[in-house]
């Protein structure tokens, strides 16, 4: 797992102010993840620092690993809620379903009446016609195989 520092650790680390890695940051030269600083991108870029304390380094990550972990499972829903969610989600599914449906007709609906017009019509406008049909089929299939 990558290592991260916050800023002022990172600071702390290379000897320098907090607005000189923020300006680094905001350069380019060293990358950050939620707003800490990795610390591999600070070995890179100074490559004078030595990390002397890999120890550290493992208990902090060990601590992170953890706080993760407890923040997940304290947020957790209880049965009762993941039920009730996975019910209104069923029903959504159900209404959304239903209008694709509903719209699958009516774009069906909407080639035949152009087809029935285009009986009535000269041939540049038949050849239009075609075309915008021809166009509506090859996207209905696309997005409905």
């Amino acid at each position: 797992m990558e290592h991260h520092l916050n800023i002022s650790k990172a600071a702390k680390l290379v000897g320098i102010g907090r607005r000189q890695i923020q300006q680094e940051i905001k350069a380019g030269n060293l990358d950050v993840f939620e707003g800490d600083v990795s610390v591999s991108s600070l070995l890179e870029f100074y490559p004078e620092l030595v990390l002397d304390n890999e120890k550290e380094l493992d208990r902090v990550e060990r601590i992170q690993n953890n706080a993760v972990f407890k923040v997940q499972m304290d947020s957790m829903p209880s049965q009762r809620v993941l039920a009730e969610q996975l019910n209104r989600m069923q029903v959504k599914l159900l209404e959304a379903e239903q209008k694709v449906s509903e719209y699958e007709g009516l774009l069906m609906e909407s080639k035949q009446r152009l087809e029935l017009m285009q009986k009535d019509c000269d041939r540049k406008q038949k050849q239009a016609l075609a075309a915008f049909i021809g166009w509506m089929t090859t996207q209905y299939r696309q997005y409905h195989g």
